[in-house]
């Protein structure tokens, strides 16, 4: 399996919060066994947007990140599910599928998103339009790497697994096809909420890219918490007109 890094080079904090908080509070309030931060979030209601809102010009930008990457963890499902519908309209077929989606806090206020545990048929991958098209792009003065992906393609049938995945790989990180991936995930995250602008894009063996494990939390507590507390701060600040 592998996973794909996506480095984002701008994200609309404000376009995120005012589309991704309304739907996490709806959601802790429809909850038959709410936790404590499921209660507060379905407390605040309205006042939840507003006062994210006008956080916003107060926080830092290792503190903007991180309340993307709290609200992607609380979207991981649509966010997949999103990538997923078009990485299958991009390739005609469920060719790549992304098992894990979160995004982490980069060091120097840099975030990513991440794609993790995805499974790609690589036979079909190679026999794919994406991939052909790719190919037929790379320029005259990549005649050796162009023969050499033909090559690859020819091949594929007769390949071993290592090499299919060494050979799809080498293809997904190949300019003209990840360029394509990138521009799908660029558009699955906008559909699903997530306002950002991507820079690029790279595939790697699973073991290369060092991810949160499923189903722990990818920020700490404490800044969720010191989150909870600003929001509840603001939130009255804003009721009382100051």
């Amino acid at each position: 399996m592998l996973n794909i890094q996506l480095d984002v080079a701008r994200a609309d904090y404000r376009r995120c919060v005012e589309v991704l908080l309304p739907q996490l509070v709806e959601h802790c309030a429809a909850k038959t066994a709410p936790n404590e931060t499921d209660r507060f979030l379905a407390g605040l209601g309205t006042e939840a947007v507003p006062a994210a809102c006008a956080l916003l010009d107060e926080m830092s930008a290792d503190d903007k990140d991180r309340m993307v990457v709290w609200l992607v963890s609380a979207h991981e499902e649509r966010m997949r599910n999103s990538a997923n519908r078009h990485l299958a309209e991009l390739f005609g077929a469920s060719i790549i599928r992304i098992g894990h989606f979160a995004a982490v806090d980069r060091p120097g206020s840099r975030l990513a998103l991440l794609a993790e545990q995805v499974d790609i048929d690589y036979a079909a991958l190679l026999r794919s339009s994406v991939v052909s098209d790719g190919i037929e792009r790379i320029g005259s003065e990549y005649g050796i790497l162009k023969s050499a992906a033909k090559l690859a393609v020819q091949m594929g049938a007769h390949l071993s697994g290592e090499s299919l995945e060494k050979q799809g790989l080498l293809l997904l990180n190949s300019q003209k096809v990840k360029q394509r991936l990138m521009d799908a995930l660029q558009d699955a995250v906008r559909q699903a909420g997530l306002d950002v602008e991507l820079e690029s894009v790279t595939a790697e063996r699973a073991a290369a890219i060092l991810l949160p494990q499923s189903g722990t939390a990818p920020i700490p507590g404490s800044f969720e918490e010191r989150m909870m507390q600003r929001l509840a701060d603001k939130a009255a600040a804003l009721r009382n007109g100051r």
